[in-house]
């Protein structure tokens, strides 16, 4: 865990939804043997997991956008109808049906709520909100906004400052929790906030490119943020 710059009027902290909060793994995995039964179908050639592990792991690597389109991409290359048609799959693959909430994700919310104004920062459809709010977590955000309503998706950061926007707060004054340095940490010290890199998902390797996007903490697990100073402090 790295010590960050001064943050003692930190007042509000927003979170990504996917891996911080939500369990992606068995959603993941569903996607990743559903896309190789689908290229074995299309190309009559098997996909192994480690070709699907190598391609995800260039994704992170290169900082891509989406890390499911290169896997899609760099197994049906040049082949942009098949591509198309796969990404059409992975839009409307059923991934709630996998999901679960991270086993500490209720406690942790819950002593920060009141404390903190909290809020989302997420690039997720609608549906997330009420995945959260069935799963008893929503109630604790003040701000439950995501990508689909804001209209800017992460790594913009007007979609950051409409969520600050919407909380009455400033960025000098406010901290992100995600997982992905190319989404969550990046944006956010570009306008001033305190980064929180929880080192969860699939991009939980991902390097830092320059100093200037080194995070202000780096966690293992999501209740390590109990022990961070801005946080330990007002808990007391």
């Amino acid at each position: 865990m790295n010590r960050g710059k001064g943050v003692n009027k930190i007042d509000t902290i927003l979170f990504d939804v996917g891996w911080p909060i939500i369990d992606e793994t068995e959603a993941h995995r569903a996607w990743n043997q559903h896309l190789r039964k689908r290229i074995s179908e299309i190309r009559n050639k098997g996909v192994s997991e480690v070709v699907v592990s190598m391609y995800e792991s260039q994704a992170v690597e290169c900082y891509a956008p989406s890390m499911f389109s290169y896997v899609i991409w760099h197994l049906v290359h040049p082949d942009k109808e098949a591509f198309y048609m796969l990404r059409s799959e992975f839009d409307n693959f059923d991934f709630f049906q996998y999901y679960s909430i991270q086993p500490d994700a209720a406690e942790i919310l819950s002593r920060l709520h009141g404390t903190f104004k909290l809020g989302l920062a997420a690039n997720q459809p609608q549906r997330a909100l009420d995945y959260l709010d069935s799963n008893g977590i929503l109630k604790y955000f003040d701000s439950a906004r995501v990508s689909d309503e804001i209209g800017y998706s992460k790594p913009d950061v007007r979609m950051f400052l409409r969520v600050l926007e919407s909380l009455g707060s400033r960025p000098e004054q406010s901290v992100m929790v995600g997982d992905r340095q190319d989404n969550d940490i990046v944006p956010a010290k570009q306008i001033g906030m305190t980064a929180i890199r929880l080192l969860v998902g699939p991009h939980r390797d991902q390097k830092v490119r320059y100093p200037k996007e080194n995070p202000d903490y780096t966690i293992n697990k999501l209740p390590d943020i109990l022990i961070l100073p801005f946080v330990s402090e007002k808990l007391k």
